[in-house]
């Protein structure tokens, strides 16, 4: 008869083993939760959004800042929560293609004349 072998050494898969104790960015490491510190992230650019509205008069300066500031936080709840880091990079293609088109769009129809070309 043919022998059967069985594999006594099975490993067990921690299902948080992707979401270590410690995270690297911009190349400093820290040793707090990935989700807690990008949370606290969002938390403070809120914060900061919110003060400059409240401070400051509304320009374009302002409008511009504060977009700046909504991309990213965007940005950092579309890469850890929706977990676009770990992803493939067409993923990322898929997101960002769109988002150039329409500011290109954005773009080119802010030169057009109000009123038209006569």
């Amino acid at each position: 008869m043919s022998e059967i072998t069985h594999d006594t050494e099975t490993q067990v898969v921690d299902p948080h083993d992707e979401h270590d104790d410690q995270f690297s960015f911009v190349g400093r490491t820290f040793s707090v939760p990935v989700y807690t510190r990008v949370f606290a992230l969002l938390g403070i650019i809120t914060v900061i959004e919110v003060a400059i509205s409240q401070v400051f008069e509304r320009s374009p300066v302002l409008i511009f800042i504060m977009l700046v500031l909504a991309a990213t936080k965007a940005g950092l709840v579309v890469w850890f929560y929706m977990h676009l880091n770990k992803d493939s990079r067409i993923f990322l293609a898929c997101l960002l293609i769109p988002v150039i088109l329409v500011v290109l769009a954005v773009l080119f129809l802010s030169i057009v004349p109000a009123g038209g070309y006569s």
